[in-house]
């Protein structure tokens, strides 16, 4: 495990706050350049002030003609090493059929998650994966959900397809990036306090977000995975949750935060 990561560029997605902010400062810490990409510079900026390392770069990853501009003044410095991609989103909307019509996932909610969440990885990927290979190699970890290895009835309908498409990619995609010498890897975080908790139809009590995993646990677990020379899939999950989902029958004191019934 190479914990050096000085001279490195490192390209963290979603870096303008959540794990994404921590995984910048992080590998900024470490001594790599880091690059954080967000759709605009304000949302960067408290990131960005954390570290002279930490450089932003304006990017939507569901538009691949921004990812394209935003990797060409990259290149401009160095080849990335790593990609870390956090970006992705979540509605308040995500429920296929219930008794409030506002709860029900629209056409556009649907559009949205799929794009950013499926088409940004991929287009993410693409990109840093041709200059990777002529440089003789790399390491991608691409943040994904327990929610895409079974089902989670906090994430949604959306958010849960979207995850199960992330997790078949890289499932996919990861011998034919290990021909070209890159290491892809997964990381399934199960429930963690990050910004997506806020999109919450019902939020959670104090008690639950204190126990779920943390954006600091987030950022050490991608430096560790990163910092390994093997492809990695690394399931984390905080202790009250089953592996697999969250299943309305388990007995929590918060499990009225699901709210998946009528009420009486």
């Amino acid at each position: 495990m190479d914990q050096n990561w000085k001279d490195k560029i490192v390209i963290v997605t979603g870096g303008g706050g959540g794990m994404g902010q921590q995984a910048a400062k992080r590998f900024a810490e470490a001594g790599a350049k880091t690059f954080i990409f967000g759709r605009t510079l304000e949302s960067l900026q408290e990131t960005a002030a954390l570290s002279n390392n930490i450089l932003p770069m304006v990017c939507d990853v569901a538009d691949t003609e921004s990812v394209a501009a935003a990797l060409d003044e990259i290149l401009k410095q160095g080849v990335p090493f790593a990609l870390i991609h956090t970006a992705g989103i979540n509605t308040p909307d995500r429920f296929m059929a219930h008794a409030d019509p506002t709860r029900i996932a629209s056409a556009e909610s649907w559009r949205r998650v799929m794009e950013i969440n499926v088409l940004g990885v991929a287009n993410m990927i693409q990109a840093v994966s041709k200059p990777m290979a002529a440089h003789g190699g790399g390491r991608i970890v691409v943040v994904s959900s327990t929610a895409g290895h079974g089902y989670d009835s906090y994430a949604g309908v959306p958010y849960t397809a979207s995850k199960w498409a992330v997790h078949g990619m890289l499932f996919t995609a990861r011998m034919q990036l290990n021909a070209y010498g890159i290491v892809l890897s997964e990381y399934a975080p199960g429930e963690a306090n990050t910004p997506l908790v806020a999109k919450r139809p019902v939020q959670p009590s104090p008690r639950h977000k204190e126990a779920m995993i943390t954006c600091e646990d987030c950022a050490d677990v991608m430096f560790f995975i990163a910092s390994q020379p093997h492809s990695m899939s690394l399931v984390q999950l905080p202790a009250y949750q089953p592996f697999g989902g969250m299943p309305p029958q388990i007995t929590l004191p918060w499990l009225d935060a699901l709210d998946i019934q009528p009420k009486s």
